[in-house]
């Protein structure tokens, strides 16, 4: 288990305090391995249950013992020696199971907090069949304001996890020549993360000519193909490490063999766009702060400011959008990944770039060594 005890129960109690604020006779925390977005990540951080096959379910009760229900007895056992609950039962039917442990409990009435995001409609229903007298309430949001408290443990990870994306970086440019096809490629950035004690990856990986008036290299990149790296081609990398439940991101570019002018124009100005979103980001400023900053400086060049920006990473890679319309205030250890995308004015070609920030009490840390220069290998 990465995490101290201390760390864990610093999260059992806040989860605690939540259970009491909201009057809440249980609390259903549901997950399933899926990245993408910020729903799934609330079972993690209370239970650091690794979940590496289906869904798992976690019942907390304020006055009784949690409950963890897995699909299968490795992740049964999994659950237990990674975390605290002690009581961690395998389910070949995980409604069936609740129902009759909220039973068991005794629990008729009340208020009972979900994720309606992340409940099955079939479950909703049937739930509210069989307790008439709950209230379901969404409780999620209150769960992402916990997690956004990072602790100096949850810090000294994500650096951790942002060194595997440095390295596997570095890795890359070791074997990226003619004729390597796009999937070799991957696979050093992910054997270099994996050997080093990552639990996952999430890599796309481009390559193609580009340029300003048409470009055949996609921003972002797709995932890895079998396709095979030419002279004269640039290769877009999206290096994403999750080292002990946290993810980084790495967005860097590199040229084969062949300088390109139109890319380093372009791959500049995306440069300067993040450094004038770096002069809003510090605590008490929003993320629309940074994208209004970074708006304004990349229309005075000419070109367009378009999605994705970039995005709030933490158990879930996508926690937050970096986007306008986001007024989330900017506290001490949040992470954000900022990749501005720059756009020709005609649409025609586009480029992104970045690495993982992460919110001080004066200001921000980058998490990433790597720098900035635009390679020619």
């Amino acid at each position: 288990m990465p995490f101290t005890m201390k760390e864990m129960g610093r999260r059992q109690r806040a989860i605690s305090q939540l259970l009491e604020s909201e009057r809440l006779e249980a609390l259903f925390l549901i997950g399933d391995e899926n990245r993408t977005n910020h729903f799934c990540g609330d079972l993690r951080y209370y239970t650091n249950h690794l979940i590496f096959a289906s869904r798992s379910v976690a019942l907390i009760f304020p006055n009784a013992e949690p409950v963890i229900l897995t699909g299968s007895e490795n992740q049964r056992k999994s659950a237990a020696q990674r975390g605290f609950i002690k009581d961690s039962r395998v389910s070949e039917d995980f409604l069936k199971d609740l129902i009759a442990l909220l039973r068991e409990r005794r629990i008729s009435t009340g208020r009972i907090g979900v994720n309606l995001e992340m409940l099955p409609t079939a479950w909703y229903i049937r739930l509210r069949q069989e307790f008439l007298h709950v209230e379901w309430v969404e409780i999620h949001e209150r769960i992402i304001q916990i997690r956004s408290q990072r602790s100096q443990e949850e810090i000294d990870i994500y650096r951790k996890g942002a060194a595997l994306g440095d390295g596997g970086f570095e890795a890359a440019l070791k074997v990226i020549r003619p004729g390597v096809t796009e999937y070799e490629v991957a696979a050093e950035i992910e054997q270099y993360a994996r050997a080093r004690g990552a639990e996952g990856h999430f890599t796309l990986l481009g390559s193609g000519k580009f340029k300003l008036d048409n470009s055949m290299l996609s921003f972002p990149p797709p995932p890895p193909s079998s396709r095979q790296i030419e002279f004269g081609d640039s290769v877009s990398m999206e290096i994403s490490p999750r080292y002990e439940g946290y993810w980084t991101q790495l967005v860097r570019t590199a040229n084969v063999e062949r300088a390109n002018s139109d890319l380093e124009k372009i791959h500049r100005i995306c440069c300067n766009t993040i450094r004038k979103g770096l002069e809003e980001f510090r605590p008490g400023k929003t993320i629309k702060d940074v994208v209004l900053a970074m708006k304004a400086y990349v229309i005075g060049t000419g070109y367009l400011l378009a999605p994705p920006l970039g995005h709030i990473s933490g158990i879930d890679l996508l926690e937050g959008r970096v986007a306008q319309q986001n007024e989330m205030v900017l506290e001490p250890g949040m992470s954000v990944i900022l990749h501005p995308t720059v756009s020709t004015p005609d649409n025609k070609s586009n480029f992104f770039w970045g690495e993982t920030y992460l919110v001080t009490h004066d200001g921000y840390e980058r998490l990433h060594r790597t720098g900035d220069e635009l390679l020619t290998l």
